[in-house]
Order: structure tokens, then sequence, then C-alpha cells
């Protein structure tokens, strides 16, 4: 079958990596033979009608049933099973797809292609659901979903993308509350090798007393605000973030706030530039097995209470704080199995996400534009838009506007020329609230017609340059210095 021949092609590419066999079979990704059967004495799941990929080895990157909180009984439910032994029903347009997100019954929504919603809608979205991509390439562009009250719903496989409001990076705007899941005092939610990029708002919003919450082998990037918790002074909330990917974003990559439990393990965290890992005040992290790669700040935790059990975790090419240890750590109430640290990058990398992975391909120009004219509306954006190591050089050409956003290209986006459109260095503006603008860390990277500044000025950097061989032409820079 096609998935299961494309699931053996990422599998070479991961052997390709230079893992050992040995490394990965102790991770349960080789486990049993690929199965899409549901648990015994459910109807279906739905996992096989949408083409999914099923690893029954304990720790496989495909599995049945959610490892975690999602999968621990607790408020009358044996676990988190979504919409399984329901109606199967397919959403092939906006309003199928709204339609089954607020049914009153147990339902399997399989999603296929692109559903674009031509204004933004945060979809309300009822209990006993589940929402499964069909194979490759689904995706939900410009909506998102709402969770309030409810429990055991389910998402996987597809894309939720493209609801950034051009110019307001910081999602601070009155009518900005774009987020791409949204769960408020709702149980048993589970949210698996989804990829969500370039929102209005957070990522995944997870609020108000939730419990029993999952989040395993997404892909989160090119973005301000990544993960948040909390909205509550009641310390209720128990979740597990696992085998996750954050890449090229800001913040809250999680900001874990009066959390009961957070089990943070084996997620690989890269060019994140304000902070990693945080816990918040009572907040109890128990953090295991990750992997950190140029992030600034990684792991820490602040305010009253609370405590951090960090063990196990890699800090590359890292600058700020690193997870000192405060107070004790908790038991997981559930079995899991730790992935070598080490292995994570090219682990991730091969299975996290969707069906048919998330890394883009090269693409000589790329174009920025606040009026929608352009590949992208944000430079960040941009930026995520070039691969990893890229082989070849790539124009970003941004088109006149004021950018107000911490713009970087990452030390492992080398050979990139950011330039403005118009050779007119006034016409182009980057500036930001407070820190550096834009830091240059990539070597051979060139800089044209553009102006760099900050909303006020400050005292440090505005413009960063770190990497070698850096050039600049028709360049200025106000307020704060040049580095």
């Amino acid at each position: 079958m096609a998935d299961a021949q494309g699931l053996n092609i990422r599998r070479r590419t991961l052997l390709s990596a230079g893992l050992a066999a040995g490394t990965l079979v102790s991770t349960g990704l080789f486990g049993p033979a690929a199965s899409a059967a549901a648990p015994t004495g459910v109807k279906s799941n739905g996992f096989s009608e949408a083409g999914l990929p099923i690893d029954g080895g304990h720790g496989g990157a495909w599995s049945v049933a959610p490892t975690g909180f999602a999968g621990v009984s607790a408020h009358g439910r044996a676990g988190t099973t979504g919409g399984a032994g329901g109606r199967l029903v397919h959403a092939n347009t906006p309003e199928d797809l709204r339609q089954f997100a607020k049914s009153a019954e147990p339902l399997v929504v399989i999603l296929h292609g692109e559903l674009l919603f031509t204004q933004y809608e945060k979809l309300t979205v009822t209990s006993n659901k589940s929402f499964l991509g069909a194979g490759e390439g689904a995706a939900v562009v410009n909506a998102g979903f709402k969770l309030v009250n409810v429990s055991n719903v389910v998402f996987r496989n597809f894309t939720v993308r493209d609801s950034y409001i051009p110019g307001d990076f910081a999602g601070k705007r009155p009518d900005n509350d774009r987020d791409g899941i949204q769960v408020d005092t709702s149980t048993h939610i589970w949210v698996d090798h989804m990829h969500f990029t370039r929102l209005g708002d957070g990522l995944v919003d997870i609020r108000k007393d939730c419990d029993n919450v999952t989040l395993s082998w997404n892909v989160f990037s090119d973005h301000n605000k990544a993960l948040g918790e909390g909205w509550t002074q009641n310390v209720v909330t128990r979740l597990t973030l696992h085998h996750n990917w954050i890449r090229n974003t800001h913040q809250r990559n999680a900001s874990l706030d009066n959390t009961a439990a957070s089990h943070v393990y084996n997620n690989y965290l890269e060019n994140i530039s304000s902070y990693g890992m945080l816990g918040r005040n009572a907040a109890l992290l128990l953090v295991e097995g990750n992997y950190f790669r140029d992030v600034r700040n990684p792991l820490h935790h602040q305010g009253p209470g609370g405590a951090l059990a960090a063990r196990n975790n890699v800090f590359d090419e890292c600058t700020g704080n690193v997870g000192q240890e405060r107070g004790g750590a908790f038991n997981p109430p559930y079995s899991y199995s730790l992935t070598p640290t080490k292995a994570l990058p090219s682990l991730v990398r091969a299975f996290g996400g969707p069906l048919g992975g998330t890394e883009p391909a090269l693409r000589k120009v790329i174009t920025v534009a606040l009026d929608g004219t352009g590949d992208f509306a944000s430079i960040r954006a941009a930026i995520g838009a070039v691969p990893a190591n890229n082989p070849a050089a790539v124009t970003v050409l941004v088109h006149p506007g004021i950018y107000h956003e911490p713009a970087v290209i990452w030390g492992d986006r080398r050979n990139i020329t950011l330039a403005g459109a118009t050779e007119n260095a006034e016409d182009v503006i980057l500036s930001n609230s407070e820190g550096v603008t834009l830091l240059v860390a990539a070597d051979g990277s060139a800089l044209r017609d553009l102006t760099i500044t900050s909303d006020i000025p400050q005292s440090g950097h505005v413009l960063l340059i770190t990497g070698r061989g850096v050039t600049r032409s028709n360049v200025t820079v106000l307020n704060g210095t040049t580095g």
C-alpha cells in the first residue's frame, strides 16, 4: 500500500541518518507489523479508513491510543478514544467540517484535502469527536478549533495553518484570537501527528482547568507563541508533551502555569529566540530526555512554589537558563519508553507531523508582503520556509511596509539574502518592541536595502550579526546599536 511504502521510505531515511539499528529497536519504533485495527470492542476508530499507519509496538510513532495523561482513567473515562464507535463521516468542505464539529453525536470525521475558510473562524467542537486527515495533504486553512467544557476529542494527521494577521506578530490586536486549538475546562484531549504554523495567536492554548491532555509527535513552527497552558489559579491540569518538534518559534515552547503535573519528554526544540520550556508558579514539571538546539533560555522555572526535575536533556548551542532543579519530581501514573536523547533530531524529523512531512522544499526566491501578495506575511515565516542547511542561495525579498517582529536568520540557514524589494531602504522597515530586531547568525548572509530600528530607543543591539562573512548594502540602522 502507498501509505506503508511512504512509511518505509521515511524509515530508510532515518537509518541513513546514521542511527544504529539497536537504538531504533530500543525505542519501540520498529515493533510488530503495522496494523490499523481498532481496540477490542470498539466499532471503528477511523484510522484505517483515513489511511493512517499504526505501529502496535510500545513507543511507536503511530499508536492506537495515547501515551501519557490522555490515556489515564479519570473524570469517568477510561482514556481518550474520540469518536470511535460513532458514525464515520467525510469533510470535503468548510461547511462539512463546521457541521460535524458541533454535532451532538459521536463522530469520526475524516478531512480531505485543504479546507480553506474565506474568513477566519474558530469552530465549536463538542465531545466524542475524532478529526483525522486522510492520507497526505489534509489541512485546515484560516480557521481553528474551540473546545469548551467537553471531553474525549482526538486530532490526528493534518495541518492547521495561515490565519496570521499581517503586522500583528505579537498577536495583540483586539480581533486576534486566532488559535489553532483552544481548550477550556475540558478533559481527555489527544493531539497527535499534527502541524500548526503561521497562525494569529497561540498555536495551541490549553486553558482554564483542563486535564488529561497529551500532545505527541506534532510540529509547531514559524510563529510567535507555540504552546500555552494556564489562565487559572487552580492547580489541576495534567498533561504530557512527547516527541513534538518545535522550530523557528519565539515564546511559550511551552509555557506551563500552575500545572498539577507536566510531563515533558523526548521533544526536539530548535531555533527559538525568546525562551523554551518554562514552568510558572505552582507548576510541577518533569522534563526528561529532550533535545534543545540553538534555543535561548531553553529551560526555566519562575514564580512561587512548584518544582522542576530535569533529567538527561541535551543543550546544543543554547544560551541562558538551562534548567536549575527545584523541589521534587512526580511519578507519571502510566508506562512510557524514552527514546535516547541524541537520536531525537533525526527521529522526530523523520516521523513528526502529518504524513508527507513538514520540511519545506528549496526555493530560490521567497517573497514577503503585508498585503497578501507575497508567499508569506512575516519574515519569520519566510526564513522558516528555507530548508535547514540549504544547499543553494536563497533570496528573501521583502515588499514595502513596517514589519513588527523579532527576525532571525538562523545559523543553519546559510547563504540567505534578506533584501528590500524596491532597493530603497526607507520602504522596508524592520522593527521590534524590545530586544534585537534582526539577528543574523548564519554565515554568508547578505542584507540589502533595509531599515532596521526599534519601536522605542534602546541601548542594546537592534541589529546583531554573529555569523561570518555577512555583507550589508544600503542598510540603515536606527536607535540602539549594531554589532
